[in-house]
């Protein structure tokens, strides 16, 4: 599964992150800070 996630930088983006690359699930970012 591919996901994509904005506001990656932010306080919830983090956790969700974080989670999501536990779960071995292939990101996507985008944020506003380039962190």
């Amino acid at each position: 599964m591919k996901v994509l996630v904005t506001g990656a930088t932010g306080f919830i983006g983090r956790l969700v992150v974080h989670r999501l690359r536990q779960a071995g699930v292939e990101l996507r970012l985008a944020s506003r800070q380039p962190e």
